[in-house]
């Protein structure tokens, strides 16, 4: 009892942590363009379902929200998803349930999952339940776990597409195992998907009610996108996952399931090391075959570390937990670090200068004018993100602008007024001028007035850099 309460408040003492430092930086444009979908009350949308949308529709209210309002939401998640992982352990680790949950909950995977506002967070939340009552239909034979797992399953793909992996994953076990073709002969898997199916319904209505746009994107758009066979995308994707799950997982985890795969093939593995092996192996193959074609982004693997935590605390001794607590302590203080004292410059779109962008584009904007800019969707999202700023996407370029073509109101409506244009530039820390503009951009003004560049300081350093020009007389495409 006293090991348990040991573990217990660990964890509870390590999750309250990683709210508060959520609670100190501010919104990363990710978690902006999701308020901006919760402003926006829709059935889905157009990068992603709507789970997360629809449980941030309380703090998008708030204009800004403060960031703990945010980050409640992922939190909240986080503690499901640790529930569903003890019960889990308890099943397929007996004897180390404890330490096997913190095996999951001290990697950076399960700190991404608790702070930052991501789809991820419901869908993993969703998978875990998910594989909580798949276990008792496929492994106990308790028919009617399969009406629970079933919604869980409709709600892992409500919130993000790849939770079609549960489904995927309770199929091959209904094949491959001997109770699962016997299931085959009920009603209960059947009525299971049904379920699901009901569970996604909104997500299906608004494709089929906007030219199945979501579903195109996340499928051919991703194809059209792939840049052809290339060894980089592979190592990026283990690298990101050696810094997220952590190195002492990923191998106890790839040795766990190297060593499987030739029993697996003889139908050699007990149904629990099938189940494991299923919701971890399967979906870690397929993402590292579409690495060898495109960019697998670091959060796409979070669901199969479920079970694959799982599986490597079940063939490992207590040596993982430790290494990996140890792993984890150097990783979260060099995070931490970077996140609040930022010492090195990223030439990335990162969580810094936002709200400084916000207040230098209001002292920019004169009476009547607005803001537009064309990357993608973070500079808008942030802009927005108080309410203050009349600010568009690149669709006023005649460019396709995500969910703001859905949602980012209609750009002949603005003919004849004057817009400023950001361009992020954040590999450049220097006061240089703007320089000429983009070539989309002055074909849609009357004329381009170039504007001395946004930067954001921290002290002396520009950390931060935004190209700017003014656009007179807009003229929509």
């Amino acid at each position: 009892m006293k090991n348990t309460s040991r573990w217990l408040v660990f964890l509870v003492a390590l999750q309250v942590f990683r709210l508060l430092v959520g609670s100190l930086f501010e919104l990363v444009p990710q978690e902006a363009y999701y308020v901006f979908y919760a402003r926006h009350p829709a059935l889905s949308y157009f990068d992603h379902p709507p789970i997360l949308a629809w449980c941030l529709a309380l703090p998008a209210r708030l204009h800004p929200p403060p960031p703990i309002a945010v980050r409640l939401v992922p939190f909240l998640f986080a503690a499901l998803t640790l529930a569903g992982a003890l019960r889990l352990a308890r099943r397929f680790v007996p004897d180390a349930p404890g330490p096997a949950v913190l095996l999951l909950a001290t990697t950076g995977v399960f700190s991404v999952l608790s702070v930052v506002a991501l789809p991820d967070a419901p869908l993993v939340a969703a998978w875990t339940w998910s594989l909580c009552f798949l276990a008792e239909a496929l492994l106990d034979d308790r028919a009617v776990a399969w009406l629970p797992a079933g919604l869980c399953a409709g709600l892992a793909f409500a919130s993000k597409y790849s939770g079609a992996f549960v489904v995927l994953g309770a199929g091959l076990l209904l094949l491959l195992l001997p109770r699962g073709r016997r299931a085959l002969r009920t009603p209960w898997p059947w009525i299971g998907l049904l379920v699901a199916g009901l569970a996604t319904a909104p997500v299906w209505i608004w494709n089929a009610t906007h030219g199945w746009a979501s579903f195109v994107f996340q499928t051919a758009g991703r194809v059209e996108h792939a840049r052809g066979l290339s060894p980089w995308n592979l190592l990026g994707l283990l690298g990101s996952q050696l810094v997220l799950a952590l190195p002492p997982l990923v191998w106890a985890w790839g040795r766990v399931a190297v060593q499987s795969v030739p029993r697996a093939l003889r139908g050699a593995l007990d149904p629990e090391e099938l189940f494991l092996a299923v919701f971890s192996l399967v979906p870690a193959a397929v993402l590292v075959l579409v690495s060898l074609w495109a960019v697998v982004k670091p959060n796409w693997p979070f669901p199969l570390w479920i079970a694959g935590a799982l599986w490597a605390a079940r063939r490992s001794g207590p040596w993982l937990l430790r290494w990996n607590v140890a792993a984890s302590a150097l990783v979260h203080v060099l995070v931490l670090v970077q996140l609040f004292a930022y010492p090195v410059r990223l030439g990335d779109d990162t969580w810094v200068g936002w709200s400084s962008l916000r207040e230098q584009t209001r002292a920019r904007l004169g009476p009547g004018e607005f803001a537009f800019s064309a990357d993608d969707y973070k500079t808008t999202a942030q802009l927005l993100l108080d309410g203050t700023i009349e600010a568009y996407g690149r669709n006023l370029l005649g460019q396709p602008a995500l969910q703001f073509d859905f949602a980012g109101g209609d750009p002949k409506r603005l003919a004849g007024r004057t817009g400023l244009f950001l361009d992020s530039d954040p590999r450049r820390f220097d006061d240089a001028p703007s320089g000429p503009p983009p070539p989309a951009l002055p074909p849609r003004c009357g004329q381009v007035v170039e504007e001395p560049p946004l930067l954001v300081h921290r002290g002396e350093r520009i950390v931060r850099r935004f190209r700017a020009w003014r656009c007179v007389d807009y003229r929509p495409p």
